[in-house]
């Protein structure tokens, strides 16, 4: 990671919160975190204006400039994309402080927690997280899973407005994101911005906790048996994630450390040599529950070096746990 020592410029310096420049990319674009309250991080969020696309006195009929406005007396307006003249443009602000206004109608105050930013290069792409206070439970190995809201939002059409609830595993001083199931604490586009509209969509996944946390535990006494593991690696994962990725997942499994796969033809993912990297904390290796074992897909999720595919797999956790559970005691 590399931290640019002139990002916020010299009287923004003392400022509590911290920015720097991720390994990940966005869409081929660089992704900068900043992390802070929600109050201190808000007004280095961009405003995006949306203006006629053209050239002189030529319009095109069909299509919008969106632009990023400037943040410092300093810059000038940069142009972000082109949309559609019937694009609703969303302003990632709105989207944050519609979600702020919602928690406290239900009596959730993140006014003092400590949030995470992430933002391409321009700004376009949003992705915003943050824990929810008193709502982290030990499933029954010892590593708090604790609740984080997470807002995703564009204004290039790249991505639709996301507001969904996510677990985050404490280990050590290390988080593994776990995606919740699709039917439960996940929707994949909130349509209003009314804050009363939120509030009620939140409220309504709240209640479904209890249920959550009961899976979870029920999950940690859940035994599955080796072979049925190697089946559900060779078969399922590798077809969802590919072999080197399924790979990776019987290691973590099986000796609690994560490394880079050999591309080795005709092998079964479980069998290729695998070099070893990193030991992963929290693994449990080896693994013989279903919750050590959808862990050990979190963190190859939470490894991808795209945010969107880092989103993508972390979705998809869900669906490949559901197979295994079929063939758990």
């Amino acid at each position: 990671m590399t931290t640019p020592d002139n990002y916020f410029g010299p009287d923004e310096t003392a400022q509590p919160q911290q920015a720097y420049l991720t390994n990940w990319t966005w869409e081929g674009a660089t992704v900068i975190e900043l992390t802070g309250k929600v109050a201190e991080l808000f007004p280095h969020v961009p405003v995006f204006s949306r203006h006629p696309f053209r050239v002189g006195s030529e319009e095109n009929r069909f299509k919008d400039e969106i632009r990023r406005e400037p943040l410092r007396i300093t810059d000038e307006p940069l142009p972000i994309a082109t949309v559609s003249k019937t694009y609703s443009l969303i302003q990632h602000r709105d989207v944050l402080a519609s979600v702020f206004r919602a928690l406290k109608m239900i009596r959730i105050d993140i006014s003092s927690v400590e949030s995470s930013l992430l933002l391409s290069e321009y700004g376009e792409r949003m992705h915003w997280s943050c824990a929810i206070p008193d709502m982290d439970f030990n499933p029954g190995d010892g590593y708090p899973l604790v609740l984080r809201i997470n807002c995703l939002n564009s204004v290039d059409t790249s991505t639709v407005l996301e507001i969904a609830f996510s677990w985050f595993r404490l280990v050590c001083s290390n988080g593994m994101m776990f995606g919740l199931k699709d039917s439960r604490l996940r929707r994949r586009h909130i349509q209003s911005l009314d804050p009363e509209d939120i509030a009620a969509y939140l409220k309504e996944q709240l209640d479904q906790i209890p249920q959550e946390k009961s899976m979870y535990a029920i999950w940690l006494q859940s035994v599955v048996d080796a072979q049925s593991l190697i089946d559900w690696i060779d078969e399922t994962v590798a077809k969802e994630w590919g072999p080197y990725a399924a790979s990776r997942a019987w290691n973590i499994i099986n000796e609690g450390f994560d490394g880079e796969p050999e591309q080795v033809r005709d092998l079964r993912p479980h069998l290729l040599p695998i070099t070893r990297m990193v030991t992963v904390p929290g693994a449990c290796s080896p693994v013989q529950n279903l919750f050590h074992v959808s862990q050990a897909l979190s963190w190859i999720a939470g490894t991808r070096n795209t945010i969107s595919e880092r989103l993508e797999y972390v979705k998809s956790i869900p669906r490949l746990m559901e197979r295994l559970t079929k063939s758990a005691t």
